[in-house]
Parts: C-alpha cells; sequence; structure tokens
C-alpha cells in the first residue's frame, strides 16, 4: 500500500512496534496525532518537490499603520540599477552605462578565469553581494567605518561576515588627482578631453575586480593570510585576456607605454619613467595601474617579516598610501615570483610553502625549509624578479582559426523597491545600523511595496533589533505568504525554539512533540520556498536533539537530505549520528 506524501512507506510499520517513537504515538492525543500526520505530509510534500522549480507568492502582505513621528512627504525615490554577475546580486546607483560596463568587466575576468582552469580561486563561494555607489555620500552612509582608516577618498569596504559579505564600491573616488599633479607636469595626451574619465575607469574596475577576488579569497576557512589574499587577487586581476587567449603571469615590458583611453587590453598603462618629476599622490595613482615591475622599479622592498605581517588596514591615511601601494605591489611580486617566475622553477617550492602555512606558523625556519633561502636572501631574489622578470606563463589559447567561447551578457535594469529596500538594508544592518535598516524598509512599504520578503526581511531586523515578538509576527506573516527567504524560515524557526526552550513541555527539561512542531514548521517549508541551506537540516536535527521524542523515520529522511547535500558538513553529520542509527534511503 502506498501512503500520499510518505514517500518512504507507513510511518510507523508493523516491524517497529516495539520501539519509543511507537510507544509515544500510541500515547498522543487524537488533535496531536492529525498534528503531526499533518508535519509528516508536509515532509512528504518537501521530498517529492526536490526536483521542482520553487513556487514564488507574490501576494501582497499588508501590515498595521507604522507610525511615523513628524512625517513629511516621502522623498523621491532614489535610481538604482540592479543585475546579476556569476549569480551574486549587484546594486548600482552610478549611471546605467557605466554600471553595464563594470559589470561586464567583471564577468569578463570571472569567465576567463574559469577558462584558464586556474585553482588559485576557490571552486565554491559563499553568496556575495555588491554595492555600487555613484558619490561619497552614499559610499559613507554605507559604509560609515571606512573612513576610520583615514583614507581622504575610500574606494573600497567589505561589510558582515566572511559569510555573507557586501563588497561596497565607491566609483566616484578621485583616484587621480590632477590638481596635485600640476598641469605642467602632464602630457598633452593625458590632459585631451576622454582622458581622466578613462583613468578613472579603469581604475574603478580595477578596484571592483580586486575587491571581488579579495572577497572570495577570504572565505575558505582556515582564511589564508593578507599577504596571500592579495598577492594571489592582483595575480588575477591582473590576467591577459583576447578573444583568443587567457594568460596568467604575462608581465609586460616596464619601458612600454600604452596609450592612454586606447583599446588596449589595459588602458591607463603609463610607463613609470614618465612619472619621475610629477606629485607623489600622482604617481601613486597612475602606479596602482601598473604592473608590479614597472611600480616597484624605484622603490625600496619591504623586508618579507614586515610584508608577511602587514594587511590592507596596516598603513592608514593619505599619508601612508605609498606604503600601502608598495606593500599590494610587493605582495603581487612575490605571488608571481613563487607562481610564474624563474621560468616556473619556484612554484613546488611554493606551494609547499602555502600548504603547510594552513597548519603550521609563519616563521623564517618554515621558509627556509621551504625556499633553501633566509628571508633576505629571498629579498634580493625578488629584487632581481623586479628588475628582470623571466616567467612561465600559464592559460588557454584557441585553435588556430578559431575563438574562445564568449563571456556571458550582463544585462542591467532599473531596481525595483524591493530589491533597493532590501539590498541596502542588508547593507546597513552589516554595517551596525540597524535604524537605517529598519528605515529603508519602511520607507519602501509605504511607498506600496507589499510582497512577503519584504515583511521577511523587516522580520529578520526587528530581531536583530532585540524585538522577538514583532520578529515573530512579520516572520509569521512572510512565512504564511510563502516568502523567498530562507533566512526568514531560519530566523522564526529559532525563535520558536528559544520561545519554546524557555518553557519545555517535555520530560527531562526537552520540548515536547508538539512544541516541536512549531519550531520544524518553517524549516519544512523552507525545503520547498527558498534555497535549501545546510542551516535549514542543522536547525531541524539541533530542534529534534532537544526534544523528549524519537523521530519518525520520515524526519530522519529530512535530515538524511542535508548529509546528502553538505556532505562535507561534519556538524550536520554529528547531528545526524545522535538522531538514531541507520540512514534512510535515498
Amino acid at each position: 500500500m502506498k501512503y500520499p506524501g510518505w514517500p518512504l512507506g507507513p510511518p510507523h510499520s508493523s516491524g517497529l512496534s516495539g520501539c519509543s517513537a511507537c510507544a509515544h504515538f500510541a500515547s498522543m492525543s487524537m488533535p496531536l496525532l492529525r498534528a503531526v500526520w499533518a508535519t509528516a505530509l508536509i515532509v512528504g510534500a518537501a521530498m517529492r518537490l526536490s526536483g521542482q522549480d520553487r513556487p514564488v507568492n507574490t501576494t501582497p502582505v499588508n501590515l498595521p499603520e507604522f507610525n511615523v513621528v513628524a512625517a513629511h512627504e516621502l522623498p523621491p525615490p532614489e535610481t538604482w540599477y540592479y543585475t546579476k554577475i556569476a549569480g551574486q546580486e549587484v546594486l548600482s546607483s552610478t549611471s546605467r552605462q557605466r554600471t553595464e560596463q563594470l559589470a561586464n568587466d567583471l564577468t569578463h575576468l570571472l569567465h576567463a578565469l574559469e577558462l584558464s582552469g586556474t585553482r588559485l580561486l576557490p571552486a565554491t563561494a559563499a553568496p556575495l553581494r555588491i554595492m555600487i555607489t555613484g558619490g561619497m555620500d552614499q559610499f559613507v552612509s554605507l559604509a560609515p567605518r571606512a573612513l576610520e582608516s583615514g583614507t581622504e577618498d575610500p574606494e573600497t569596504a567589505v561589510l558582515g561576515q566572511a559569510e555573507q559579505p557586501i563588497l561596497v564600491i565607491n566609483a566616484a573616488a578621485h583616484a587621480f588627482d590632477f590638481a596635485d599633479a600640476g598641469q605642467d607636469n602632464l602630457t598633452e595626451s593625458e590632459t585631451a578631453e576622454g582622458a581622466v574619465p578613462a583613468m578613472r575607469a579603469a581604475n574603478t574596475t580595477r578596484n571592483l575586480q580586486l575587491g571581488y577576488l579579495r572577497v572570495r579569497l577570504a572565505q575558505p576557512r582556515p582564511p589564508l593570510q593578507p599577504w596571500l589574499i592579495e598577492g594571489v587577487a592582483q595575480v588575477l586581476a591582473w590576467t591577459r585576456i583576447t578573444e583568443t587567449s587567457v594568460t596568467l603571469g604575462q608581465v609586460d615590458d616596464p619601458n612600454e607605454t600604452g596609450a592612454i583611453g586606447s583599446t588596449d587590453r589595459e588602458p591607463g598603462r603609463v610607463s613609470q619613467g614618465d612619472l619621475q618629476h610629477r606629485a607623489t599622490h600622482f604617481q601613486d595613482s597612475l602606479s596602482d595601474q601598473m604592473d608590479f615591475n614597472a611600480a616597484l622599479a624605484h622603490s625600496a622592498l619591504f623586508p618579507l617579516e614586515e610584508m608577511f605581517a602587514g594587511d590592507l588596514r596596516k598603513f592608514p591615511g593619505t599619508e601612508n598610501a605609498s606604503q600601502l601601494l608598495r606593500w599590494k605591489k610587493q605582495c603581487h611580486a612575490f605571488v608571481h615570483w613563487g607562481l610564474f617566475g624563474d621560468l616556473g622553477r619556484n612554484s613546488s617550492q611554493f606551494l609547499t610553502f602555502t600548504r603547510r602555512l594552513r597548519t603550521e606558523p609563519l616563521t623564517e625556519k618554515l621558509f627556509q625549509e621551504c625556499f633553501r633561502m633566509n628571508y633576505a636572501a629571498a629579498v634580493g631574489a625578488l629584487r632581481v624578479h623586479v628588475e628582470s622578470t623571466r616567467s612561465k606563463v600559464h592559460g588557454v589559447k584557441a585553435n588556430k582559426g578559431e575563438k574562445l567561447p564568449p563571456a556571458p551578457t550582463v544585462e542591467v535594469r532599473p531596481a525595483t523597491l524591493l530589491e533597493i529596500a532590501r539590498l541596502k538594508s542588508i547593507a546597513y544592518a552589516s554595517s551596525g545600523q540597524l535604524d537605517r535598516a529598519r528605515e529603508e524598509l519602511i520607507l519602501a512599504y509605504r511607498r506600496g511595496e507589499r510582497s512577503p520578503d519584504l515583511v521577511a526581511e523587516l522580520g529578520t531586523v526587528e530581531r536583530a533589533l532585540g524585538h522577538p515578538d514583532r520578529a515573530a509576527h512579520y516572520l509569521t506573516l512572510a512565512m504564511k505568504a510563502r516568502t523567498t527567504r530562507t533566512h526568514a524560515y531560519l530566523a522564526l524557526a529559532q525563535l520558536r525554539l528559544d520561545e519554546r526552550l524557555a518553557k519545555p513541555q517535555g520530560k527531562d527539561g526537552k520540548l515536547s512533540y508538539e512544541q516541536l512542531l512549531g519550531v520544524i514548521e518553517p524549516l519544512l517549508l523552507a525545503r520547498t520556498q527558498a534555497a535549501r541551506t545546510p542551516e535549514i537540516y542543522m536547525l531541524f536535527a539541533d530542534a529534534w536533539m532537544k526534544t523528549a521524542a524519537a523521530p519518525p523515520t520520515q524526519h530522519l529522511a529530512f535530515v538524511d537530505e542535508g548529509v546528502r547535500l553538505y556532505p562535507d558538513n561534519t556538524a550536520l553529520r554529528d547531528a545526524r549520528a545522535l538522531l538514531g542509527p541507520t540512514a534512510t534511503a535515498p
């Protein structure tokens, strides 16, 4: 006999008549038993929908009117644009054309790295959101702590934790200060119409690419060291891309000068020799767009112990801009020397060095064991590499007469009220501005946005503000309206679990089965309404471990699915082992 909603057979067959779970079911009241069966049907439906598209509910959700103190007319809505890069959300307040250019440049780089087959970039990545601001005021409002370093004109900031970071790019940062440089020091071609915008564009593109790569490289656990993140990011960002080839490790002749604003691979590149009589700030701005060999040609190198100890926050303030630039370029030079230098003869030692750093502290002794030289000798070898770079490049090349597959097309469109409110709210919350996060969502609601996802975000912010009752109310409304936000289901389940654990009704201070049902309801719905994440299955297992009952087979099957989806999640595997013997069939 087939049981509707139960893909693995009856909930308790005669072969299990002696188990504790059956005794527990036998003692249940009829209303509770019906509730258990209803939950089981949800589980079965969830399992059946595993290969189907998740339904998206756009039913409007109406909330009570918000009390607005000293209410004024709503300000005109801001203009933002929305797109996705490699599946990651992008919200931009700069022009549509500029947004398309930046998004396409990053997409082309990521596509080229994929074609090259490089293993330098982690294969998997946590969700990353990108926000591009068209002005300093917007940048500072989203990332107020970016100014704490003393940098006069910050360009990038990373908000949130490594698991769900937000990269904020200031597209209006004046990286090229011609007032400081002095017009007399500029060549005629540099002062020509179009030169300044082209140089700014090249700089913002590089900032976006480097910022994205740094975030991706910082996500693995245990984390890579800052110098290694910076060096690898620089190597990847300087990938040479044409229609027929992708090349990693290529370094241009520092004496060659690229025409500013031309259609060269790297518009805005200039030679170091042209910079000798220019103001320091202007030199640094242009040097940031050079290969390491040109940028470091007339600069002293840090001792290796200083380079290894540095990071992006080590050199605060505009007075240290040259030091920061020198550190970044030296990280680039060192990683390039390790991977490609001396015609590739250093690569095995370098890879051994980085592998050992995962489990061993960085010391000069470790360095000597890997490279057969001390720090002082390595600085000498690095200087030779800067002055006379001999590389063994890597990459991919199309067959004669053919081209490499093109990068996917990026589509940029005006952002919706929900997208603006949701992403700005997340950014505000990630920078500790919870009240502003709430205000952003309420503003969208007052403008007419009624989607379940907006209510879900509002509930999440209320929880972060320490308002559990209000949060539970909003999250319950969002759940009933079938929001697509996974974290909303998780937040509601956690709120219910915390509330019930404060007043447990089961044996030994644990939850009763009836209490458990309300906790797992959001998790079962999340399984079909939102993205399946390991946290769904982990919280489901955790709730069962805190319940004074044995989980039925179908609930074990739910956790088993999580183990199959995330086989490397040791915490989830351990939790499954504690729930009961024998894994269920797929």
